[in-house]
């Protein structure tokens, strides 16, 4: 017997890449077509035309100022009933009251395409909740390939663009070392969370550090991957133009990790990396940088170009395509 909800199809879309699959794997678990799964932009709103889709679902809580005027285009000529969803409940991470919101959008959607006979079934949406408690972002590798970001002016933008790029088993953590004020530390890890479904934070004292992370550097600290790869902060004792030290975060991943330690640096207005990522040449690591037509500011970029033979350069989704390809080909 076919199910009410088999041939529903559903566009999602959300700037958060972590939210949008969410909404995916809960629909496709409840036999939901998803025709289309993208961040609001005006390329989401040429494809909406050319799909068949029965229903728009919007998450209203990761949009980014830039691209509210889509929303407006969205819901002024849209021909497709849109539901505006809000999933800022769910990172509550309490599964009745997850389960709960599930049901209710499914009924939304089954109500908005005519099926009001169907009605969502409550136990698979508990048992969908308490699958992606276990797996979502849970079984990750101990690190033993480590990148770090460095970053300055501009680097934020480029790190959502490189973040949102990367597949959610590469096998890889993500140090990211970028110049902000202390105040600011929390907020970018929180920025950077919604562009990818790698487990984004500011690492503890004593975290062992694992693939698919991204760990956000403090910046009145040093961090230090000690022998069984957990993380140490060590006082900053000599003085640095720059917090955090993109410098002293390459030199310490290099030694640690040699010829399994990488490095890309981003935007930014000086020459903070070009040191450490001399050490890292000579440890056997890869030295990346984004290309600097597609920079805010290209200094540092070049800087170190202009020093260290670097191993690629490119846009910030060429780095994560490229990093893709390099991992598939060496494993």
């Amino acid at each position: 017997m076919q199910n009410e909800t088999d041939n529903i199809r559903i566009a999602i879309t959300s700037d958060s890449v972590s939210h949008r699959n969410y909404l995916q794997r809960t629909m496709e678990h409840n036999g939901i077509n998803v025709v289309l799964n993208e961040s609001l932009t005006e390329k989401f709103i040429i494809k909406l035309d050319n799909v068949k889709s029965d229903v728009v679902l919007f998450d209203v809580e990761a949009i980014e100022d830039e691209h509210l005027e889509y929303l407006e285009q969205l819901l002024e000529q849209s021909k497709i009933p849109v539901i505006i969803n809000d999933i800022s409940a769910l990172t509550l991470n309490e599964a009745k009251s997850s389960s709960k919101w599930n049901n209710k959008l499914l009924e939304k959607i089954a109500d908005i395409t005519g099926r009001t006979s169907w009605e969502a079934d409550f136990s698979k949406v508990e048992l969908f909740e308490q699958y992606n408690q276990v797996t979502d972002k849970g079984k990750d590798e101990l690190a033993k390939n480590v990148w770090v970001l460095g970053a300055s002016l501009g680097g934020p933008d480029a790190l959502k663009h490189f973040l949102s790029e990367i597949p959610k088993d590469l096998p890889v953590t993500f140090i990211v070392a970028q110049h902000l004020g202390e105040n600011f530390v929390s907020l970018l890890a929180e920025q950077l969370d919604r562009y990818t479904e790698f487990k984004v934070f500011v690492a503890k004292e004593g975290h062992v550090i694992k693939h698919q992370e991204v760990l956000v550097l403090p910046t009145d600290k040093r961090l230090v991957i000690n022998p069984i790869g957990a993380v140490e902060y060590k006082t900053i004792t000599e003085l640095e133009n720059y917090k955090p030290s993109i410098n002293a975060t390459i030199n310490d991943v290099a030694l640690r990790y040699k010829n399994n330690a990488g490095a890309i640096i981003f935007s930014g207005m000086c020459d903070d990396g070009v040191d450490g990522c001399e050490v890292l040449e000579k440890k056997g690591g890869q030295v990346w940088v984004q290309d600097p037509a597609s920079c805010v500011i290209s200094a540092m970029s070049e800087s170190v170009a202009k020093k260290v033979p670097v191993n690629f350069s490119g846009t910030p989704e060429m780095l994560a395509k490229q990093l893709v390809t390099f991992y598939k080909n060496i494993h």
